[in-house]
C-alpha cells in the first residue's frame, strides 16, 4: 500500500452525531454521463409497512415443521447450477431439513428431480454426487432408468403387482434459469418464471448462466438460516462491520428496491462501487479512495492526474475492471456502463436465492437449515466469473469447508473474501446469541425504515406464507 492513502484508517469510525447528506446511488449514475439504461435504473417502490420480528421464529424448533409444510416443500428453490453436473447420468442429492431429492442431467439439455427413496424399501438411492447410466439401489438391487422409468426387479416373480406404471421414482418439479437449476416439490405449484418477478427482465442482457464457478464456499453457521441471509440483506452494517471498505464503497447510498410483481417477490440493494462514503466523504478525498480500491483489486495504480474527482475515480476504476475482463475472456466489454464493472447490486428471491448483478461482486449466495437445528445453518458462496477466452468451461472446484467455529482467514486459497466473510460470521454466531439473551419483554427485533426494508419485507411474506399473525 502506498503512503499516499495509508493514513486513512486514523480518521477511525464516524462518531455519533456525523451529518450524513449523501448522493443517491441515482445522482452517482447520473455523474458517470454515460447513455447506458441499466437495471438499477427501474426502482422498486413497494415500503413493506412497519412492524417487530420477534426472537421465537430464529429459536423455536415449532417454526422448523412450519418452514417444512409451507416453505421448502412449497417454494421454487435452487438446488444446484447445471455446471454442477455437465455430463449425461451426472446427479448429486439436494437435501433440505428431512428431505432429499436427487437432480440428474438426463439429456444433454434435460434435467430432471425425484424422491430421493426406492419404491420397494424405501432406501435413499443416491449419496451425494456420481454418474451412472441409471439409478440402483444399493439395497436390493432395483434398477431406474435416467428419467426414474423401473427398468428391473431382482426376482420379479416375487412382485406380480409391481410395474414401471406403479412404481417408478417419484418425480419432483424441475426447471433451469440463470444456470441455475430449481426444484419445488409441489406438483401443484405455479411455473418457476411467475417466481423469477423482475430478475428475468433484469438480467436478459447479463446472463448468469454463461459464466463459472470459480470458487464455492460453504461455511456452517450457528445461527438459523434466516437471520444469516438477513446479514446480508441491509448494508446498514458496513460503517461498524466492514468499516475498512468505506473510503472505496458508498455503503450509506446504498439503493433499496422492493417489487411487488410476480410470485418470487423480488427485492434488491445497489451500494456503489468506487464512491468513497459519505461518512468519511470530508476526509478521504477522492483519489485515495482510489488508490485504495486499485490496491485491493490488484489494478495498475492511478497516474497522478487520474481520479482527482468522484467523477474521474469512478471512470478509472471502471476502465481497468473492463481492460482485466477483456484480457480475460478475449470479448469487448466497452457497450457496458461504469456500474455494471463496479457497483454492487444484490437480488433476492425468496426463501433464499442471492444473485448478484455485474461484476463489482460476481458472487452467488444460498441459505438453507442445517438439519432440523434452528440454531445452526448454512450458507453457500459462488464466485461467478465470465467463461475464459478460450471458451472452454473450468470444472466447478471443490467447496471450501469451513466448519463451525472455525475462521474462514485460515483458508489461504479464499485470500481477502476470507477477511470480509469473518466479518460478517462474527456478526452471525452472536446474534443468535444475542435472541437467547434478550430479556423476555423485550424479545424483537427493531427495524429501520428503509435500510432494513428488505428484512420487513422477508417476513411479511414469511407470515403470509406460514399464515402467522403480525403479532406472533
Amino acid at each position: 500500500m502506498t503512503t499516499e492513502n495509508s493514513h486513512w484508517k486514523d480518521y477511525g469510525k464516524p462518531m455519533p452525531g456525523s451529518r450524513i447528506d449523501p448522493p443517491t446511488l441515482q445522482d452517482i449514475l447520473a455523474s458517470d454521463a454515460q447513455p447506458h439504461r441499466t437495471p438499477l435504473h427501474d426502482i422498486g417502490h413497494y415500503d413493506p409497512p412497519p412492524r417487530l420480528i420477534p426472537y421465537d421464529r430464529y429459536l423455536d424448533a415449532a417454526y422448523v415443521d412450519l418452514e417444512v409444510e409451507h416453505i421448502w416443500k412449497k417454494e421454487w428453490q435452487i438446488a444446484c447450477r447445471e455446471e454442477d453436473i455437465p455430463n449425461v447420468g451426472d446427479r448429486l442429492t439436494y437435501d433440505i431439513v428431512d428431505s432429499s431429492y436427487i437432480i440428474v442431467r438426463s439429456k444433454p439439455d434435460e434435467f430432471r428431480a425425484f424422491h430421493n427413496s426406492c419404491r420397494h424399501r424405501g432406501r435413499q438411492m443416491c449419496s451425494g454426487k456420481d454418474n451412472a447410466d441409471n439409478f440402483r439401489c444399493p439395497f436390493h438391487g432395483w434398477v431406474y432408468d435416467l428419467e426414474g422409468r423401473l427398468a428391473w426387479v431382482p426376482f420379479e416373480q416375487e412382485f406380480p403387482n409391481v410395474d414401471a406404471d406403479h412404481n417408478s421414482l417419484i418425480p419432483v418439479r424441475v426447471d433451469t434459469w440463470g444456470g441455475n437449476v430449481f426444484i419445488n416439490p409441489d406438483p401443484d405449484a405455479e411455473p418457476l418464471q411467475t417466481s423469477l418477478g423482475v430478475l428475468v427482465d433484469h438480467f436478459k442482457d447479463y446472463p448468469i448462466g454463461e459464466r463459472y464457478t470459480a470458487m464455492r464456499i460453504l461455511l456452517h453457521v450457528n445461527c438459523n438460516w434466516k437471520a444469516a441471509q438477513e446479514a446480508f440483506m441491509e448494508g446498514y452494517h458496513v460503517v461498524e462491520t466492514h468499516a475498512d471498505g468505506m473510503p472505496m464503497f458508498g455503503s450509506a447510498m446504498t439503493q433499496v428496491d422492493i417489487w411487488e410483481q410476480g410470485k418470487g417477490y423480488i427485492s434488491r440493494l445497489c451500494t456503489p462501487g468506487m464512491t468513497t462514503d459519505s461518512y468519511l466523504s470530508d476526509k478521504v478525498s477522492p483519489r485515495e479512495g482510489l488508490i485504495l480500491y486499485c490496491s485491493a483489486y490488484d489494478l495498475p495504480l492511478p497516474p497522478p492526474e487520474r481520479g482527482l474527482t468522484a467523477e474521474d475515480a469512478r471512470r478509472y476504476a471502471a476502465e481497468q475492471q473492463q481492460i482485466r475482463l477483456e484480457a480475460n475472456t478475449g470479448k469487448d466489454w466497452s457497450a457496458q456502463p461504469i456500474s455494471y464493472f463496479l457497483d454492487m447490486a444484490k437480488y433476492f428471491m425468496f426463501p433464499n436465492y442471492h444473485p448478484w448483478w455485474g461484476e463489482g461482486l460476481p458472487w452467488w449466495y444460498k441459505f438453507t437449515p442445517y438439519g432440523r437445528d434452528p440454531d445452526k445453518s448454512v450458507m453457500e458462496y459462488r464466485m461467478l466469473l465470465p467463461i475464459p477466452k478460450d471458451g472452454v468451461r473450468p470444472p466447478v472446484p471443490e467447496p471450501i469447508v469451513i466448519d463451525f467455529g472455525e475462521k474462514a482467514e485460515d483458508h489461504p486459497a479464499l485470500g481477502t473474501t476470507g477477511h470480509i466473510v469473518d466479518q460478517d460470521m462474527s456478526n452471525m454466531n452472536a446474534v443468535q446469541r444475542g435472541f437467547k439473551a434478550a430479556a423476555s419483554h423485550a424479545a424483537y427485533m427493531t427495524l429501520s425504515n428503509y435500510q432494513e426494508a428488505k428484512i420487513r419485507r422477508f417476513h411479511e411474506i414469511y407470515d403470509q406464507r406460514l399464515g402467522l399473525k403480525i403479532n406472533d
